[in-house]
């Protein structure tokens, strides 16, 4: 079972965020009492469970170990990642670090993106969300098979 949905939710005055409580229940589902690391990549918060988070971290640093600069993009997503907790309201507490570095204001969506939750910048998820909708219908034929795969039953 994986994250879905998407879920326009407010900071607190602290900076915690209100995890969606069907994404609890996935995260509880799938992960257990797995904690949560978060980081921040092209402005967007990348929220994984850690036991996600360390296999791709693991697979990441073995293929950096032999390219210099994807070494630089590992050591900057290894540096700025932070151990996220959720209280027993269901919110987590998002360092500033993070929420400034991808602009979340007081309002951000919340993303389900299978093994990732993802925050975004309210009007940046807006103005992405449209746009990828006139994409769709620009290039529908080269999504087909990716599209049978979707609505098929």
């Amino acid at each position: 079972m994986g994250f879905s949905g998407n879920y326009l939710n407010k900071f607190d005055e602290a900076g915690r965020l209100s995890l969606p409580a069907k994404m609890r229940e996935e995260l509880r589902a799938g992960f257990g009492n797995d904690a949560l690391m978060a980081y921040t990549f092209g402005g967007i918060v990348k929220v994984y469970p850690k036991s996600v988070y360390d296999m791709k971290m693991k697979n990441m640093h073995e293929a950096a170990s032999k390219d210099a600069a994807a070494y630089k993009v590992f050591r900057k997503i290894s540096s700025s990642a932070f151990a996220i907790d959720i209280n027993s309201s269901g919110r987590m507490n998002i360092p500033a670090q993070i929420r400034q570095s991808a602009d979340l204001k007081e309002e951000c969506y919340v993303i389900g993106a299978y093994d990732v939750i993802e925050l975004w910048n309210k009007d940046r998820w807006e103005k992405e969300s449209a746009a990828f909708d006139i994409d769709l219908e620009d290039n529908a034929g080269v999504l087909s098979g990716f599209m049978d795969m979707i609505i098929s039953e």
